[in-house]
């Protein structure tokens, strides 16, 4: 038996396979999708961990050394009344502070984090900016340009520096302007 191909039947042949190719395309492009939407739920649950884990940090190690306890409260009350070594120690406490308020930050702008997590955690550091002199005295001394103490409570963003001027005894870090 001898199989003839008419120019019809080919151009019939070639159709179906287009056809096959076209659903080939679209269901992988609907499995890419779901893959890039599961991998995007996958980074924003670890980003949100690694929020969690490194503001926690700093408390976690308060609850567990009651002398750093102690040492960060009396630095959070009288920053200039303390021992080199234990301001030393509270330096570094607030820096880890700062970071992660920071870190959170950055996350919330790329939306990694909830909202609300941003939220609250924004709203408790800058209450700690606000009433613990320690906070200050760190933000005067440490305080990188991109992340001015004193704006933290009026900015929206950790990197507009239009507004930075350098802290001095004439103006304190914190100031209501």
């Amino acid at each position: 038996m001898k199989v003839v191909f008419t120019k019809a039947k080919l151009e019939g042949w070639a159709l179906v396979a287009e056809i096959g190719g076209e659903v080939a395309v679209i269901v992988s492009v609907i499995y890419l999708g779901r893959q890039i939407n599961d991998n995007t739920k996958l980074l924003r649950s670890q980003a949100h961990y690694n929020a969690l884990s490194l503001a926690q940090k700093p408390l976690k190690m308060m609850v567990e050394n009651e002398s750093r306890a102690g040492a960060v409260t009396e630095c959070d009350a009288n920053p200039n009344g303390v021992a080199a070594a234990t301001w030393a120690r509270c330096a570094n406490y607030y820096f880890m502070q700062f970071n992660s308020w920071e870190y959170m930050y950055y996350q919330n702008r790329d939306r990694s984090i909830p909202q609300q997590l941003w939220v609250g955690s924004d709203t408790y550091f800058k209450t700690l900016v606000q009433t613990k002199p320690g906070y200050v005295r760190f933000g005067m001394k440490w305080r990188r340009p991109s992340m001015n103490p004193s704006d933290l409570t009026r900015r929206k963003s950790f990197d507009d520096d239009q507004s930075f001027q350098p802290a001095s005894p004439d103006r304190p870090i914190l100031d209501d302007h």
